[in-house]
């Protein structure tokens, strides 16, 4: 009788753990995660402190709060501290972070960015016995990677992480020529870091210089904030060529009175103005139209999971060839006409290479698969404007859901990979600093 007993016992207990073993198995197949079980069910970051006593201390001048903004918010729990003297005065009050330009000598907004190269002596006398920019460990330059000339001679490391087309302030042949030199300088010395955080400008950089950067994408966490449909519709995202976009919404306008379009699709801005990220992913999923090969706001949508639909490849080649829709893909194209060609030749290693400051089918075609929209996973391609609203209309919540839990899974292993990386960065940093950082 006794060990019926126990029998029994131990098999209401095998029981009660196939029931709760199924419950949890259901639950993560209804959120398209039936082989992820133990994975994290938050945004926890999975940061470990590095430098635990002293911090690794950077400084920056950046022309954009984006790109900083984000570092400074996956770095710091490493152990990392930021000097901030942020030169982007449009936005600066958006990161609460203008006080920094306002202590800078010789150096603003406004004269810092075309470089005068006599300036560079001046200001490192006037710094060289500064106790503030001596507490810095690097320099990091990221939109606008040229400015770490400046920094040369404080003989500290260098972390230039290009988030743009890197000859911005350096146009004209012979200033950009000059600044090829420094940078293959700069990378030939191991306590410099040259890296991009797009597919696009590694290659772009490599195609000048022959220097092979490191690519480190943006992560632009946002832990607080994750995709929950709550509001129902779309949105688009934000877009720079007027002319171009302007365009689609009538195209799109078209078709869908034609087609009877139910599914509500809203411009960011339009909605809501200077929005929140909660905003953002309140809704079903968002539509990109890209200006240009890598933006922030690509990363932000893709690190809170929001499903993201954008252009094909084959799209946005023809878009791009014929309707020139990424005119900031490059300087000239931002700044003025369409370009015909780059000021300088590329770098011997690239002559097989078409000149990105081009505009012929080739060009387009070869360089635009280096686009962001085509190195992460679990996006949703559409082929046609046709084919968008066939998406919006037949995508369902369960398969939105789907995707987004994919996307988050695929941040979690993407933050755990960068911070390895990261990691060996700044302990290279702090192996060439005087500082000690540790």
């Amino acid at each position: 009788m006794k060990n019926q007993a126990i029998t029994v016992f131990a098999l209401i207990v095998l029981f009660g753990f196939l029931i709760v073993c199924h419950q949890t198995l259901f639950e993560n197949i209804q959120m398209g995660t039936k082989w992820f079980i133990n994975e994290p069910r938050d945004n926890q970051t999975s940061a470990v402190l590095v430098f635990k006593e002293k911090p690794l201390v950077i400084w920056t001048t950046d022309f954009h709060i984006g790109p900083i903004h984000d570092l400074k918010t996956f770095l710091k729990p490493m152990g990392v501290r930021f000097i901030d003297k942020n030169l982007d005065y449009l936005r600066c009050a958006r990161t609460h972070t203008c006080e920094g330009m306002k202590t800078l000598k010789l150096i603003n907004p406004h004269n810092a960015q075309n470089l005068n190269y006599s300036w560079i002596l001046k200001f490192y006398q006037l710094y060289v016995n500064d106790t503030e920019i001596n507490s810095a460990d690097a320099f990091g330059c990221f939109h606008l990677p040229a400015v770490c000339e400046l920094y040369e001679p404080f003989n500290k490391s260098l972390i230039i992480l290009s988030t743009i087309r890197y000859e911005l302030g350096r146009f004209g042949k012979e200033r950009w020529t000059r600044w090829n030199e420094n940078l293959i300088r700069y990378a030939a010395n191991p306590k410099n870091l040259i890296a991009a955080n797009n597919l696009y400008d590694v290659n772009y950089i490599k195609y000048f210089t022959g220097i092979e950067p490191v690519w480190l994408p943006s992560f632009s966490n946002h832990p607080n904030v994750t995709y929950n449909h709550s509001r129902g519709g779309f949105l688009i995202a934000h877009n720079t060529n007027t002319g171009f976009f302007s365009n689609f919404i009538q195209q799109y306008s078209k078709l869908c009175a034609i087609k009877n379009c139910t599914v509500r699709l809203g411009e960011v801005y339009g909605l809501y103005g200077n929005y929140k990220y909660s905003d953002i992913v309140a809704h079903q999923g968002i539509v990109h139209v890209p200006y240009q090969v890598s933006v922030m706001s690509f990363f932000e949508h893709y690190r809170m999971a929001i499903p993201i639909f954008a252009p094909s490849l084959e799209l946005l080649i023809q878009w791009e060839w014929k309707h020139w829709a990424m005119r900031e893909r490059t300087w000239q194209g931002a700044h003025g006409p369409q370009p015909v060609g780059s000021a300088i030749k590329p770098h011997p290693s690239q002559q097989s290479v078409p000149d990105p400051n081009c505009y012929k089918e080739e060009t387009v075609r070869y360089w635009v698969k280096f686009c962001d929209y085509y190195q992460f996973p679990h996006i949703i391609y559409y082929d046609s404007l046709e084919h968008l609203i066939t998406l919006l209309h037949t995508t369902t919540t369960e398969e939105l859901i789907r995707v987004s839990e994919k996307m988050r899974l695929f941040n979690f292993g993407e933050e755990k990979r960068l911070r390895q990386k990261w990691r060996d960065i700044l302990l290279n940093i702090a192996k060439h600093s005087t500082n000690d950082p540790h």
